[in-house]
C-alpha cells in the first residue's frame, strides 16, 4: 500500500511564533504513480460553537417562533504551503519506492498560542499531501502546540507605566431623604500586570451617610469573548477571577484608606488571541463598596493590560509548580528567544504527547508496510487541554 508521512526533527512539544519548523516528507509506493505536486502546509485554525435559540418567521402561521440553533465560527488566522516536488501546473510522476523531502517553515512572529475553551479552539496542523489527478490524494497531518507569550515590550507607553487614578461617588437616599455622599478613590501605580507579578493598589473610601459599608471586595477578572458567524453573529463570554480579596467595611461617617497586594498567580493562563477574529480577551479590576441589599452597591472598574513579560524590565514574575496542569517548558533547541521571550514562563500548560519528532533509528519503510504500518506516525486525535480542567486555586 502507497503511503504519506510527515515527520518532525525539532519539535519538543511546542513551538514559539518566529521559529523554523524542520521536518521531512516520506514517500512510499509500491508502483509508479502520477502526480501534480508533493506540498507541506502549516494551518492555524479558529473554531467557535455552541447550541443557541434564534428566531424566525413562520409564513405558514404568520407568527415569530423560536428554535434551538447550532451557532458556528471558522476562520482560517494563517497557512502557508511549500511545494517539495512537482509545480503549480502539469502533471509529473514517481518512481516505485521511497522518497524523502526535507522542508523548513518558519513562522511568523504575530501568531495567536494554541487555544481549547468552552466555546471553542486554536489549533495548529501539519499536513503532507500527494496531489493526484483524477484519484484520491494522500496524505498525512500533525497536530502542533504553539506557546504564545504576550510582551508588553510592544505595547509599553509612558500612559500605561504611570499611576493613573479612579473616582466614583454616589447619594445613598432612605426613602426620600438624601443622606450624605458616598465616594471612593482608587489609585493604580500602572495599568500593566504579569504573571508572577505584585502590584499595590490602594482605595480610599469616604462614607458620609448614615449607612454602614458592610465591606469591600477587590477582583481581577479576566474575561474571554467568542464569536460566531454562522447562520448569524453571536457572542458568548466567559469570565474567570483571578484574584479576589475582601476587606472589612466601614461605618457611618468614616473613612479609611485600603491597600490591596494584588498578585497575579504565576501558574493562570493568559491566551494570545494575536491576529484572531472569533476570540477576544478582555481584564477588569472591579472595586466594590458594599451596601445593605436596599441600596445599589458603589462600584470602580479599571482595564489593566496583562501578559507574560514586564515592559522594559525582562521578565521578572516568578514560576511557582502548580498541581493543576502546568510545567516550566524549554525552548526548542537553538531557539533564540532574544528579548522577546523570557525562558520557560510560568503559566505554559502541559500539553498531550503528541507523534513521534522524528523516524526512529529503526525505522524500515518495508516493513513498516508489511505490517500495515503498524505503530506509525499516527496524527495524536488528543486535543490541548481544557482550561476548565485546569486548577487555578
Amino acid at each position: 500500500m502507497s503511503q504519506c508521512k510527515v515527520w518532525l526533527d525539532n519539535y519538543n512539544g511546542q513551538f514559539y511564533p518566529g521559529v523554523q519548523i524542520q521536518g521531512k516528507v516520506v514517500l512510499n509506493f509500491d508502483s509508479d504513480t502520477k502526480l501534480r505536486k508533493v506540498v507541506v502546509k502549516i494551518l492555524c485554525h479558529e473554531h467557535t460553537e455552541w447550541m443557541g435559540t434564534e428566531r424566525y418567521y413562520d409564513s405558514q402561521e404568520n407568527q415569530h417562533k423560536s428554535r434551538d440553533t447550532l451557532f458556528k465560527g471558522d476562520n482560517d488566522v494563517f497557512s502557508t504551503e511549500q511545494i517539495l516536488y512537482g509545480g503549480l501546473s502539469g502533471t509529473t510522476s514517481l518512481s516505485r519506492g521511497q522518497h524523502m523531502y526535507p522542508f523548513t517553515i518558519t513562522l511568523p512572529n504575530n501568531l495567536p498560542g494554541t487555544y481549547n475553551g468552552e466555546y471553542g479552539s486554536v489549533s495548529y496542523r501539519l499536513l503532507a499531501i500527494v496531489d493526484r489527478p483524477m484519484a484520491f490524494d494522500y496524505e498525512d497531518q500533525l497536530i502542533f502546540v504553539v506557546v504564545a507569550p504576550i510582551t508588553l515590550n510592544t505595547q509599553a507607553t509612558p500612559e500605561l507605566e504611570a499611576p493613573s487614578s479612579y473616582s466614583e461617588e454616589k447619594t445613598i437616599c432612605c426613602w426620600c431623604c438624601a443622606q450624605g455622599p458616598l465616594s471612593m478613590d482608587v489609585n493604580l501605580p500602572k495599568k500593566t500586570l504579569v504573571s508572577g507579578e505584585t502590584v499595590n493598589i490602594t482605595a480610599r473610601l469616604t462614607n458620609m451617610s448614615n449607612t454602614n459599608v458592610e465591606g469591600i471586595n477587590l477582583q481581577l477578572i479576566q474575561k474571554i469573548i467568542c464569536l460566531t458567524n454562522e447562520p448569524s453573529r453571536e457572542e458568548k463570554e466567559t469570565s474567570n477571577i483571578l484574584v479576589d480579596i475582601n476587606e472589612v467595611g466601614l461605618g457611618a461617617h468614616g473613612e479609611h484608606t485600603y491597600n490591596f497586594s494584588v498578585m497575579l498567580p504565576a501558574n493562570v493562563p493568559i491566551p494570545n488571541f494575536t491576529e484572531c477574529k472569533l476570540f477576544k480577551v478582555e481584564y477588569v479590576y472591579k472595586v466594590v463598596a458594599k451596601l445593605p441589599s436596599v441600596h445599589k452597591n458603589l462600584e470602580v472598574y479599571m482595564y489593566p493590560v496583562v501578559g507574560n513579560i514586564l515592559s522594559n524590565q525582562g521578565y521578572q514574575g516568578g514560576f511557582i509548580p502548580p498541581s493543576g496542569g502546568f510545567v516550566p517548558i524549554t525552548p526548542p533547541s537553538g531557539f533564540d528567544p532574544g528579548a522577546r521571550y523570557p525562558p520557560p514562563v510560568g503559566g505554559v500548560p502541559v500539553y498531550p504527547q503528541l507523534a513521534p519528532t522524528a523516524p526512529p533509528a529503526d525505522y524500515n519503510p518495508k516493513a513498516q508496510e508489511a505490517a500495515g504500518m503498524a505503530g506509525g506516525n499516527a496524527p495524536s486525535e488528543l486535543p490541548p487541554p481544557s482550561y476548565d480542567s485546569l486548577n487555578m486555586n
